[in-house]
């Protein structure tokens, strides 16, 4: 039985142990294979996220994403529902403010804030994966709630949710809950996991 607060403790414990040298490299490696994925290709509407604590970041294909004008998302702490996401669009000279746990989100009115449902695809940070689209997150469950609407209906594919990580965050096997939502996928800098069908 896999403790989860160890696991996430010793996999963020060696996120952030990366060098800014070998983090720049994984995300430029990260950039280039996903930027060739179908289902990033076919994306009009994509969620990226900021780093924050180690993880693996998206910055390059966020800019590569915005120069084949497609549009870039934000997410954001629900205004209303504080445990969930919503996903502001980021814009030119979009004002930044901090939220509850540091992270920078982009200041828009509510009424400009999307349901994941609206979105093409997300891509996700995460502790820890397996290969068979399991996701440890950092245990507040938000992308989980946002995206509850994925295991209400086997035909409900949008958005599409990929799972970015350093090769080093993969475990052979996750404890799954019944409010997990599976992951389409995974990219690290060295491998593709194509996991949910």
């Amino acid at each position: 039985m896999i403790d989860k607060k160890v696991l996430r403790r010793d996999m963020r414990r060696l996120r952030r142990a990366i060098s800014d040298e070998q983090a720049h490299q994984a995300a430029r490696r990260l950039a280039r294979e996903l930027s060739r994925n179908p289902r990033f290709l076919a994306a009009r509407s994509i969620a990226f996220y900021l780093t924050n604590d180690g993880e693996i970041d998206p910055t390059l294909l966020l800019r590569l994403a915005l120069r084949m004008k497609k549009q870039a998302f934000l997410p954001v702490l629900d205004p209303l529902f504080g445990r969930s996401l919503r996903f502001a669009r980021l814009r030119p000279g979009t004002a930044m403010r901090a939220n509850r746990f540091g992270i920078p989100e982009p200041v828009v009115p509510r009424r400009a804030l999307l349901k994941a449902r609206q979105l093409d695809l997300i891509l996700t940070p995460l502790v820890a994966f397996d290969p068979h689209g399991g996701r440890l997150g950092m245990g507040g469950g938000f992308y989980d709630r946002a995206l509850q609407h994925l295991g209400w209906s086997r035909h409900w594919r949008r958005p599409h949710v990929i799972g970015l990580a350093y090769e080093l965050q993969k475990i052979p096997q996750l404890p799954r809950e019944s409010w997990d939502i599976a992951l389409d996928g995974i990219q690290t800098e060295q491998a593709w996991y194509p996991a949910a069908s």
